[in-house]
C-alpha cells in the first residue's frame, strides 16, 4: 500500500510539474507589467485632472467619455468606415514608397556614379515637410484618395531610400571581395548578398516610413479628404467633441502598435533573425 501511495504521489507530482511550468510561462513578464503599470498610471492621472477640473471639461473629456465615444462610433459604423479609408491610403502610400525607394536605394548604394548624380537632389527634396505638398497634390490630383497617397509616398520614400543606401554601403568590404573572388554573377550577388545584407536597414526604413505616413495622413485628410481618421478628428473639432478627437487619436495609436508588434516583428523573424543577421 505504501508503495502504491508513493507511486501515486510521484505521478501527481510529475503531472503537477508541467502544470506549474505552464502557469509560470503564462505569467506576464516584468517588462510587460511595467508597461501596463505606466498605462494605468497615465489613465489615473487623466481621471484626476478631469475630476479636479484642472482643464475645461468641455475641452478635456474623461476616460469614460472617450470609451462611450468609441462605443458610439463603433455602433454607427463611423469609426470603421474612416479607419478603413485611412488604412487603405496608408498602405498604398507606403507600398508605393517601398516599390520606388528600395530599388533606388540599392542602385544608389551600389553605384558611386548614380549616387553622385542623384544624392544632391534627394537631399534638397528630403527636408520639405509632407504637409507642404498637400496644396500642390490637390491641384494635381484633386481632393480624395490620390492626393493623400501622393503626399504619403513623397514624404515616406526618403527614409526607405536612405536606409537602403546605407545598408548597401555597409556591405562594401569583405562581402563584396568574397563575391568577386568566387566570380559571383551580378544577379547572384544581388539576391544572395546585397538584398539579405541590407534587409535590416530596409526594414528600419519601412518602420520610419510607416510612422511618417501616419503623421502626414492626418494633416492631409484634414485638408483634402471627406473620409479618414484625420477628417474624423477635424470634424469633431467643429462639433466641440474632444472625446471623438481623442478616440480617433487612440485608434491611430492602436493601429500603429499592432503594426509594430505584429507585422514588422513578424517580418524580422521570418527574414533578419532567420538568416542570422540579428540575434534573437
Amino acid at each position: 500500500m505504501a508503495m502504491m501511495a508513493s507511486s501515486k504521489s510521484a505521478a501527481v507530482t510529475a503531472q503537477a510539474g508541467p502544470a506549474r511550468r505552464a502557469f509560470r510561462l503564462r505569467l506576464p513578464s516584468r517588462e510587460r507589467l511595467l508597461g501596463l503599470g505606466t498605462i494605468a498610471a497615465f489613465l489615473l492621472l487623466w481621471q484626476v485632472v478631469y475630476s479636479l477640473a484642472l482643464m475645461p471639461k468641455w475641452a478635456f473629456p474623461s476616460p469614460w467619455q472617450v470609451v462611450l465615444a468609441f462605443y458610439e462610433l463603433s455602433l454607427n459604423g463611423v469609426l470603421l468606415t474612416n479607419t478603413a479609408a485611412s488604412v487603405g491610403r496608408q498602405i498604398s502610400g507606403v507600398a508605393l514608397a517601398a516599390l520606388v525607394g528600395i530599388p533606388a536605394g540599392l542602385v544608389m548604394g551600389a553605384s558611386p556614379t548614380v549616387r553622385a548624380a542623384f544624392l544632391p537632389l534627394c537631399r534638397m527634396l528630403y527636408p520639405i515637410p509632407g504637409i507642404a505638398w498637400i496644396p500642390l497634390a490637390i491641384l494635381w490630383f484633386g481632393i480624395g484618395f490620390t492626393s493623400t497617397v501622393f503626399v504619403i509616398f513623397f514624404s515616406g520614400i526618403w527614409s526607405i531610400m536612405f536606409n537602403t543606401m546605407t545598408g548597401v554601403q555597409t556591405l562594401s568590404g569583405q562581402y563584396t571581395e568574397v563575391a568577386r573572388v568566387y566570380l559571383a554573377s551580378r544577379s547572384l550577388y544581388t539576391r544572395r548578398i546585397l538584398i539579405p545584407g541590407s534587409l535590416p536597414y530596409i526594414i528600419t526604413g519601412m518602420r520610419l516610413t510607416y510612422g511618417v505616413g501616419w503623421r502626414v495622413i492626418v494633416g492631409a485628410e484634414m485638408i483634402s479628404s471627406i473620409t479618414g481618421l484625420g477628417f474624423l478628428i477635424d470634424d469633431a473639432r467643429w462639433q466641440l467633441r474632444p472625446d471623438i478627437m481623442i478616440c480617433g487619436m487612440i485608434t491611430i495609436a492602436m493601429i500603429g502598435w499592432v503594426s509594430e508588434n505584429w507585422f514588422f516583428d513578424w517580418v524580422e523573424r521570418k527574414t533578419v533573425e532567420r538568416w542570422g543577421m540579428k540575434t534573437v
